[in-house]
């Protein structure tokens, strides 16, 4: 048990790549001054999708998909920039709360927030840039949807179409790649600051929470503005 358990962790947290990028513009500045805020992820699915799920249910899952990652992204990047860090990020990063709730007052909604240009939402939200990820998978993370709202036990059942894999050893179960995109844009005149890409493998037999974990601790490893 202990041994499948350990392959299991090996398969989620092993089988991954990274592309990483920083402008040269981040050297020298003084980032304590600055703002950022971490907008809602873009959620993309490319997988077979479930059978049984009707479109307001889709979109209740992918919100609260999309609402998991970023408070997630957030809580990473607030535990690096602790003074405990040996390189703390010195950036202050705007808390999700507040992001949310601008972007609410400002009538734009979760998905257009996806797409907005990032000189248009910096200005909405009083930061010199934002940080917008997209993240790409072939599962629905369905246990997610209560971010937004309660879509009940048959969402977990369609997800899953049916398998029982609660029956399956965990080094055993179906991986799929998750892919996630990066990118930290420049308000003033929408460069391209910092941007890293990660795909992993995922053991979707895991808790949702900590595939969400996974990822943005990735992300939050190569963020820039370090002490």
């Amino acid at each position: 048990m202990q041994r499948s358990t350990i392959f299991a962790a090996a398969v989620f947290l092993g089988a991954c790549t990274a592309v990483h990028y920083e402008s040269p513009r981040l050297a020298g500045r003084p980032p304590a001054s600055e703002t950022i805020a971490v907008l809602p992820f873009e959620m993309v699915f490319a997988g077979k999708m479930p059978a049984g799920l009707g479109p307001e249910e889709i979109r209740a899952i992918e919100a609260g998909e999309s609402l998991a990652f970023q408070h997630a992204l957030y809580d990473q990047l607030l535990d690096r920039s602790s003074a405990t860090r040996k390189r703390p990020i010195l950036v202050r990063v705007q808390p999700v709360e507040t992001t949310n709730r601008l972007l609410d007052e400002s009538g734009i909604a979760l998905r257009e927030a996806w797409q907005l240009p990032a000189e248009r939402l910096a200005e909405t939200l009083g930061v010199e840039a934002v940080l917008k990820t997209r993240v790409e998978k072939t599962r629905y993370m369905s246990e997610l949807a209560s971010w937004s709202t309660e879509v009940g036990l048959h969402v977990l059942h369609e997800a899953s179409e049916g398998r029982i894999d609660w029956l399956i050893p965990p080094g055993l179960t179906r991986t799929d790649d998750i892919y996630a995109d990066s990118t930290l844009v420049s308000c003033t005149d929408g460069d391209l600051l910092w941007k890293v890409a990660v795909q992993r493998a995922t053991d979707w037999r895991r808790p949702a929470n900590d595939v969400v974990a996974g990822i943005t601790r990735k992300l939050a490893k190569k963020f820039p503005y370090r002490g």
